[in-house]
């Protein structure tokens, strides 16, 4: 995989002062159309050659359009523009630049897209792939500390993120900027800690569930958590609990079995991370990043996430020293395949 050769340093490793914010472009300088394709809905924007300043960004369904051609299509109209290169971020697989989604109809590939629109260069890539190559591509205020600054220079960079499932990835440094690699780290297994938690692992492995990390540290995981806890206090009400709100009730202490189940949440968040960056050797940082944890900052700087990631035994010192950031921009995938773009 060739280096992204424009990559700065992120932010916590650039000297003070180094980092602008990029300019705005005039339209017809944003010539590259960028895209982050969910489950749900797709987002485009649109960017000049050679920057990351995503600009024109607009939200369509899903279910309104036929085809991914079409929703294309009506976004470029309405901007009046036309492109030259295009950079697509999928949550889905994707097998040899093309892509078969599971939850519509819609089936698609580079070439299609390189047909459809008239342009040599286009790029389908995994969308928490994506949210990796933008982290060197952020502003100072779009990735918050979570805990005591450390630092400890430059080396490999985690990041990990939960949101429908824990997506993971690694970004390696080189001579000229940072390569990513897509991991499965959410697909790894996860231990218990404490007592509440070898309850929360007996209730569900004695439903036959396979405990890994993202049946927890995710959105459907606060749904679980909660439920083993409610269960376990005799109560049976948990089905009229969605993530929502036991994130609402529980960070704003409403409700004792949400709070709690936020807790383990963040300490089990906390665990998987730690390992995950000892396991990749990550004394570059590990990043935060997903759509569930930008909705409680600080209930998430007040818990036992920090302390459950450094609380590695011998290697407790290791981990210490290895700073740990939270990604709250409000559109990161665009801003990574952007970035993406970059390589050439």
């Amino acid at each position: 995989m060739q280096a992204d050769r424009l990559a700065p340093d992120p932010p916590w490793n650039r000297a003070y002062g180094s980092f602008s914010i990029t300019r705005k472009h005039k339209m017809n300088d944003l010539t590259q159309l960028v895209g982050d394709l969910g489950g749900t809905n797709v987002r485009f924007g649109l960017c000049a050659q050679g920057s990351t300043d995503v600009q024109a960004i607009a939200k369509y369904s899903l279910r309104d359009y036929e085809d991914l051609n079409h929703v294309m299509r009506v976004y470029l109209d309405q901007q009046s523009v036309s492109v030259n290169a295009c950079c697509l971020a999928i949550a889905g697989p994707i097998v040899d630049q093309s892509v078969k989604m599971t939850n519509t109809h819609w089936t698609f590939s580079a070439d299609s897209i390189k047909q459809e629109l008239g342009i040599s260069q286009a790029h389908l890539i995994n969308d928490f792939a994506a949210v990796a190559y933008s982290v060197a591509h952020l502003n100072d205020d779009e990735l918050i500390a979570i805990g005591a600054e450390a630092k400890r220079g430059k080396g490999p960079i985690t990041v990990f993120g939960p949101g429908t499932g824990l997506g993971a990835a690694l970004l390696i440094p080189g001579e000229a900027g940072y390569d990513v690699i897509a991991t499965e780290g959410g697909h790894a297994g996860l231990s218990a800690r404490s007592d509440d938690e070898l309850a929360l692992f007996d209730y569900w492995r004695a439903k036959g569930s396979r405990i890994t990390r993202e049946f927890f540290i995710s959105g459907a995981g606060i749904e679980r958590i909660h439920e083993s806890l409610c269960v376990a206090s005799g109560s049976d009400n948990y089905q009229r609990y969605n993530v929502e709100r036991i994130q609402k009730l529980g960070c704003a202490s409403e409700n004792s079995i949400c709070q709690k189940s936020m807790e383990i949440f963040c300490e089990l968040l906390g665990s998987a991370a730690g390992d995950q960056v000892l396991c990749t050797g990550s004394t570059g940082g590990l990043v935060l990043a997903g759509g569930v944890l930008p909705r409680f900052v600080d209930f998430l700087q007040s818990s036992g996430f920090r302390k459950r990631f450094e609380s590695k035994g011998g290697m407790s010192g290791y981990t210490q020293t290895v700073s740990s950031h939270l990604i709250v921009a409000p559109q990161p995938g665009l801003v990574g395949a952007a970035a993406f773009l970059l390589r050439g």
